[in-house]
């Protein structure tokens, strides 16, 4: 017989308790796991300072946001396991090493480039816009608003 590929579905990888090349893209999958953490956290605190002022008893209105918050670390943790998505974030460590990122002096350039070139552009619209605007109510399309 061959050795038939080991096939998992998606609610059974999540429900595993191993992670998934463990040592493959750590960092990314660190930070990714940190962000889904801090969104449900997030959410935990939206949601124990809205819909759950009033409730009572205190248990249920601490607990429930609680869970919730406990229930998204798993899912964050077991998220950045599942081999599909695992392998994504690995593939996209392995691209940021490519990068040639820009020195400091480069970055300051640049920012400085798009900023003029924004305030330029910014500063045509006003101009083109106020050309309209004087063309449109000499020729009274538009009716100049009284004060």
């Amino acid at each position: 017989m061959a050795n038939a590929k080991k096939s998992t579905s998606f609610l059974g990888e999540l429900l595993s308790l191993q992670s998934y090349k463990p040592k493959q893209g750590r960092l990314v999958r660190q930070l990714t796991t940190a962000g889904v953490a801090l969104i449900a956290l997030l959410g935990a605190v939206s949601l124990s300072q809205g819909p759950m002022v009033g409730v009572e008893p205190e248990l249920v209105r601490i607990g429930v946001p609680v869970l919730l918050f406990l229930v998204g670390l798993v899912f964050a943790f077991r998220v950045v396991n599942y081999s599909v998505f695992a392998d994504f974030l690995i593939a996209v460590q392995g691209e940021l090493t490519k990068v040639s990122w820009p020195s400091k002096q480069e970055l300051k350039n640049s920012t400085i480039v798009v900023v003029v070139t924004m305030f330029a552009l910014g500063g045509m619209l006003l101009v083109y816009d106020l050309f309209w605007y004087k063309l449109m109510t000499t020729v009274g399309v538009l009716v100049e608003a009284s004060s």
